[in-house]
């Protein structure tokens, strides 16, 4: 129990030095009414991820993630404001995705052209790892510095896929999946030992595609040859030298120096603001006029609330989500929803209930456009078909409709372990989700009837959604993964690009003009400090079971990973295989 009275003091503590440290903010926030210095550049921090919302969480009262939205926005105001000069971007490894990528490029490109500079600087564009995406990024700065012995770590694209198969039979645990259709490869990564002739089809035409992707917007913004830059990266990594005298960097340089040209560039007075520090002055470009909702469903696609811990990562909660499509449908001061997804997919049921939401905030007259990020596939793909438009980036990872679902037998690990299970049963198919043994006989032909149920199911949302005979939209699905390229081609997405794309489609289905001003207001708002502490402390019991129990799970954790990722959700899933793709 002193453990536990030692947790509960501390949180206690934290909460009163965090309420004491917010009044003091508040109060200085009054006395001093902060002011932006004579000239700015726009410092960012593009070493690390940026996320895609601002979810309120415990963890951003200590240390401030920055968001994509930030980012375009602080970018986007830049380029209107007279005391903005220029943005100086730190590099590193691709912590990045491809879309957002993209999507950066595509604001560096619109603020460079505002008549501002952009100086790109990286120790290392990829260092041990690959640099691709964090390279094409700073590619198109007018730019591009590189730290002396730094090297430039293009590489090109590859795609590696675990399978465990070898491993569940060495454990004596046995998969029991079925999937629809060839495509689908999110099981063989447990009952496979390597890939299908149709998983390796789809993989090379992925890597195929996000190469020439690569491959052209690094020649377009360095204006190089196309063959040139595949030279390179054949040869990458490159060293310094090397990349300065192929014309891949401007200059070779230390990060003290890049810092002291930008601020040369800028003139007298001037100094560097993140992001956030810029925006709580300047204000957001889209803070006034007719509301947007901004609905982000980021994650692993759950039942219950958002934010839960999956094991790759957070999840997209339903219950969330629906409640806030909701509130925005029932707000007379929305005037459209731009919701954003970046979701490999998951639980059918809960993507079911969110696409529900959407159908009938459409029927309340609030248009719906869906911007995808990263990744919006299976699952993810589900909910976008609500939407009144799709909007992919060249790079979005999509589709993959298709179905799975299943389960691990572990009655020959436990009979290794030496214990043994019996059962009596009261119906023919009570055991049928029992993890004892695999699905016989019934329970077999129950599994396959649900699969082909579901799958058929979203065949039609995908033709009526979609303006397609249900034959149409079997031949491009199959469970099979497209770029948002191929989508569009496909007739999958409607239009190609970022947020902003979509936010200009949405100012149009509002009624307004394409540029009009607009209040992009979050749905639902992200928790304020004071909520989130009283949060900390109603669980500070829960949060001290929780910690002691993680430290003695750790272990066992480790070692069924795999095993968690596959059955994380409830029921039919509708799940994109896991996959390193783009390195």
């Amino acid at each position: 129990m002193a453990i536990v009275r030692f947790f509960v003091r501390l949180f206690a503590l934290i909460g009163l030095l965090l309420v004491v440290g917010a009044v003091a903010v508040v109060v200085l926030a009054v006395r001093h009414e902060p002011t932006l210095p004579a000239a700015v550049v726009l410092e960012l921090d593009l070493t690390k991820p940026l996320a895609e919302s601002d979810d309120g969480k415990f963890g951003s009262l200590f240390e401030h993630q920055t968001t994509l939205r930030e980012v375009l926005d602080a970018l986007d105001g830049g380029r209107r404001d007279p005391k903005v000069k220029g943005v100086l971007a730190r590099f590193g490894d691709d912590s990045i995705g491809f879309a957002q990528t993209q999507e950066l490029r595509t604001a560096i490109e619109r603020f460079r052209a505002s008549g501002r500079f952009a100086v790109a600087f990286a120790e290392e564009y990829g260092g041990a790892g690959a640099g691709n995406r964090s390279y094409l990024l700073a590619s198109a700065f007018d730019e591009v510095w590189l730290q002396p012995l730094g090297t430039l770590g293009i590489t090109g694209l590859s795609a590696e896929l675990p399978f465990a198969r070898d491993a569940f039979d060495q454990l004596g645990v046995q998969p029991s999946f079925a999937q629809r259709e060839e495509y689908k490869s999110f099981a063989e990564t447990f009952t496979k030992s390597g890939m299908t002739p149709a998983n390796r089809e789809m993989m090379e035409a992925l890597v195929a595609d996000l190469g020439n992707q690569l491959v052209d917007g690094i020649a377009k913004s360095r204006r190089l040859a196309p063959a040139a830059v595949r030279t390179a990266m054949d040869k990458a990594p490159l060293l310094s030298k090397e990349a300065l005298d192929q014309k891949f960097v401007d200059r070779l340089g230390y990060a003290d120096e890049a810092r002291d040209e930008a601020l040369k560039r800028a003139g007298t007075g001037a100094e560097t603001l993140d992001p956030a520090d810029y925006l709580s002055v300047a204000g957001s470009p889209n803070g006034e006029g007719p509301t947007i909702a901004l609905i982000h469903a980021v994650g692993t696609i759950t039942g219950g609330e958002s934010g839960k811990p999956t094991v790759g990562g957070m999840s997209a909660g339903s219950e969330t989500i629906v409640k806030a499509i909701e509130e925005a449908a029932d707000d007379p001061e929305v005037r459209a929803i731009l919701f954003r997804i970046d979701s490999g997919g998951g639980a059918v049921s809960a993507s079911e209930a969110i696409r529900r939401a959407l159908v009938k905030a459409r029927q309340s007259g609030k248009p719906v456009i869906a911007s995808m990020g990263d990744t919006a596939a299976s699952g993810g793909y589900w909910i976008a078909l609500a939407a009144d438009r799709i909007v992919a980036s060249p790079a979005t990872v999509t589709g993959s409709i298709g179905v799975v679902a299943g389960k691990f037998a572990i009655g020959g690990l436990s009979d290794k372990l030496g214990i043994h299970w019996d059962r009596v049963q009261g119906a023919k198919n009570a055991g049928m989700w029992s993890p004892l043994h695999p699905f016989e006989g019934g329970e077999s032909e129950r599994l396959n009837a649900i699969i082909e149920d579901t799958y058929a199911n979203f065949l039609q949302r995908v033709a009526e959604a979609r303006r397609m005979t249900p034959e149409q939209a079997r031949g491009i699905a199959k469970g099979r993964v497209w770029t948002g390229a191929q989508a569009r081609e496909l007739g999958l997405v409607d239009d190609l690009g970022g947020q902003e794309q979509a936010l200009t489609l949405a100012r149009t289905a509002a009624g307004l003009s394409a540029d009009a001003p607009v209040s992009l207001i979050p749905y639902p708002p992200p928790k304020s400090v004071t909520d989130q502490i009283l949060d900390l402390v109603s669980r500070k019991g829960e949060l001290v079971g929780a910690l002691a129990a993680v430290a003695e799970l750790r272990p066992l954790l480790a070692q069924l990973r795999p095993l968690l990722a596959a059955t994380q959700g409830d029921g039919v899933q509708a799940r994109m295989p896991p996959m390193s793709l783009g390195r």
